[in-house]
């Protein structure tokens, strides 16, 4: 028999599950994840081979590929923001194709000459990732119910970072054949159209405005079911419409402070969020680092390559059983920053110690693990906590805290380098440990 409180809970939902199919693996899902898979089998091929690009063929400093790195990613930050602005007032997926179509530029960083000239054409298809990131990441998030949002990110995470993984196989392959750097970034511009491709094939008519935005209607769906089972347990045939309303005019005050109290909770916890992927983002160093350590410790560029395909075959992995598993989001959250604690401070152990260069492998494990975790975790917490006109914005500011930590802490690692590798991740460690803090301290549970 059907409840009334059940009733109007359907009636809520009808639209987006007739979309939807009430699946979470649908289409629109499908295509945002294959789009991720290509744009990374591309670009990521990019980032394998840039700093041995820049640094190894034309001879820049460690100190200059910092830089590099972060004018890249900082200047990535004001990006990142105005295209979720952007996404929310034009459309996010107007968008999302628009900053795709400009990633192949980093595709000819190969043919330059001068280092200036590489780190324009790198920094320009690296700023067009990041202004088309939140808007696929608001399209993700529209295209299934809440309760699946760990399931999707996860999944878009393991396509995401599956492509980054087979990038640099072949750029592994292609390297090892003698291949030009030149040729071999060339070469990424197809799959990156591949992944513009999918993005058109996007379907708004599936895209949902979840539920948990309209509180006044899911308030009152929520008192008629709570009501409806309690007096169906007490044994009590009154209809869930007069329960409802009896409750709701009995304490207005009530459920107003409830709201009010559960938004203040939500502003504190984004706050914290912001504050702790930017610390994450001081400490979240290109992973041209490890490669060039790694290449140099062992004197073959190979290995330091092969760290790159062991990093995503981790974080890959991981973005599949963390979307899965997801309880108590932001609790994980803080231990996803907690494992990038363990694998930079592994990096300096290895360093300090010249112990085996194969060691470093099992850092850059731990590395590929806390991404997974954290790049599934962050935007699934974005995503509950913000109302879906304003979730571009939200994005955005994910997008921007990151960024702006990773602008000044690429600086801050190239210079701690230049003294030694081992200060460098040391300090990348501790800035995790202090990101892991703030969420770990954090009142609020969603």
């Amino acid at each position: 028999m059907t409840t009334d409180g059940v009733k109007v809970k359907n009636d809520i939902q009808s639209d987006s599950i007739k979309d939807t199919g009430g699946k979470w693996l649908n289409s629109n899902v499908l295509f945002i994840s294959l789009s991720a898979f290509f744009a990374d089998l591309g670009y990521q091929a990019v980032l394998v081979m840039f700093p041995i690009f820049l640094v190894l063929d034309l001879h820049s400093s460690i100190i200059y590929f910092g830089i590099a790195s972060a004018i890249s990613y900082g200047i990535g930050a004001f990006f990142g923001y105005f295209g979720g602005r952007a996404g929310d007032r034009f459309g996010h997926k107007k968008i999302a194709i628009i900053g795709n179509l400009l990633i192949p530029l980093l595709s000819f960083t190969g043919f330059s000459i001068y280092p200036a000239e590489a780190v324009a054409f790198f920094s320009t298809g690296w700023w067009s990732r990041n202004f088309r990131s939140p808007s696929r990441r608001v399209l993700l998030s529209r295209s299934v119910f809440k309760e699946f949002y760990g399931k999707a990110f996860g999944f878009l995470h393991a396509l995401d970072e599956g492509g980054g993984f087979f990038a640099g196989i072949y750029a592994l392959i292609l390297f090892a054949e003698h291949v030009q750097t030149k040729f071999i970034l060339l070469v990424t511009v197809v799959p990156l159209l591949i992944s513009t491709f999918f993005l058109t094939l996007i379907s708004k008519k599936k895209l949902i405005n979840n539920p948990v935005d309209n509180p006044e209607k899911i308030s009152k769906a929520h008192i008629i079911k709570n009501n409806t089972i309690h007096n169906n347990a007490a044994g009590n045939n009154n209809s869930a419409n007069d329960a409802a309303s009896n409750t709701v005019n009995a304490k207005p005050d009530t459920v107003s402070s409830a709201k009010s109290k559960d938004a203040d909770l939500n502003e504190n916890l984004f706050k914290r969020i912001l504050i702790a992927t930017s610390l994450y983002g001081f400490s979240s160093f290109s992973f041209g680092f490890p490669i060039l350590t790694i290449a140099q410790s062992s004197k073959n560029d190979e290995l330091g390559i092969l760290s790159y395909i062991l990093f995503f075959a981790f974080t890959s992995l991981t973005g599949l059983v963390a979307g899965k598993t997801i309880l108590k989001t932001v609790k994980k959250l803080g231990f996803g920053y907690f494992l990038t604690f363990i694998g930079s401070s592994g990096m300096a152990i290895v360093f300090f110690f010249s112990l085996n260069p194969l060691l470093y492998y099992a850092a850059v494990a731990f590395l590929g693990v806390s991404l997974g975790i954290i790049e599934t975790l962050e935007p699934t917490a974005v995503s509950i906590i913000s109302k879906n006109d304003k979730r571009g914005k939200g994005m955005g500011a994910l997008t921007a805290a990151r960024s702006i930590g990773i602008f000044g802490g690429n600086i801050i690692m190239g210079l701690l380098y230049s003294v030694g590798a081992d200060y460098s991740y040391l300090y990348a460690g501790l800035l995790s440990l202090a990101a892991a803090m703030i969420v770990y301290t954090s009142k609020s549970e969603i």
